[in-house]
């Protein structure tokens, strides 16, 4: 098998339009790993929000959650690798995006969503991640310092046309102390620099002594860059960012055409 691992993002590259997962896919993927491959998914969603969908592909092992600050066992359900953001980093971010008024902050701890307060956009973003938000009722900045809470991470909902202003205003901010990546046209994600998909990938790669020529990794966002740039074949999917299509190796169909099955189909089965 030329192809002994595959990793790939879950929304918008495993998932349909409709947040379904074919049965198509998840018979490509049965079949993968019945030939011996191991199929990982690699998604910005919380532990307990991936969970359920990794079972629904009947995974076990690894899991790459919290956009690559964490990866977890699938059958104990532990972390296996977990990073965190300084407190004192996470509050000065904050405190920054807290003064601008198009984006709504979240923070990513203790495997729960926070907010400030519940509204549409939040509602939105929880109901399609699958999680209920916990609003905290004070400014995010206030409330991770005064209880010395280190984040895994930090996301900002915005209009489409305001992620462009956002990304450079927090780059300036911030410097090279964070990283920030589109996960959709209006989501915005932070993590501390050197912290993505990628690195996780690799991680679990060296861990298994598997080289990344003998991996595939496919995804339909801006922060699925750093996985697809590590792997032997990198795959955007056919609805992808043009941001994306322009790092992947080659472009497949999109996720309603069951990206997935395409990939296994045509590079991991043969």
């Amino acid at each position: 098998m030329k192809y002994k691992m595959i990793f790939s993002d879950f929304d918008g590259t495993i998932s349909r339009s409709d947040n379904t997962v074919s049965e198509r896919v998840k018979a490509a993927v049965k079949a993968y790993e019945a030939a011996g491959g191991k199929f990982v998914l690699a998604t910005g969603r919380l532990f307990s929000a991936a969970y359920p969908r990794a079972r629904e592909l009947d995974l076990h092992g690894e899991i790459i959650v919290y956009q690559g600050g964490g990866i977890f066992d699938l059958d104990s359900k532990k972390p296996l690798y977990l990073n965190t953001i300084d407190t004192r980093q996470a509050v000065k971010l904050l405190r920054a995006l807290e003064k601008l008024t198009y984006c709504e902050n979240l923070c990513y701890f203790d495997d729960k969503c926070h907010c400030v307060r519940r509204n549409e956009y939040v509602d939105v973003f929880c109901d399609i991640c699958g999680v209920p938000s916990y609003p905290v009722g004070m400014p995010l900045s206030e409330y991770i310092e005064q209880n010395a809470i280190m984040p895994v991470k930090i996301l900002s909902l915005m209009m489409p046309e305001h992620t462009e202003e956002f990304l450079a205003y927090g780059r300036a901010v911030m410097g090279g102390e964070m990283a920030f990546v589109r996960s959709h046209k209006s989501v915005v994600e932070i993590l501390p620099w050197g912290i993505n998909k990628g690195a996780a990938v690799e991680r679990i790669c060296k861990s298994r002594g598997i080289d990344k020529s003998e991996i595939i990794c496919m995804g339909d966002s801006e922060n699925d860059a750093s996985m697809l740039e590590y792997a032997g074949l990198g795959i955007a999917a056919g609805n992808a960012m043009p941001a994306l299509k322009e790092k992947a190796d080659l472009v497949g169909v999109s996720n309603d055409e069951d990206l997935a099955a395409w990939v296994i189909e045509n590079f991991a089965l043969r």
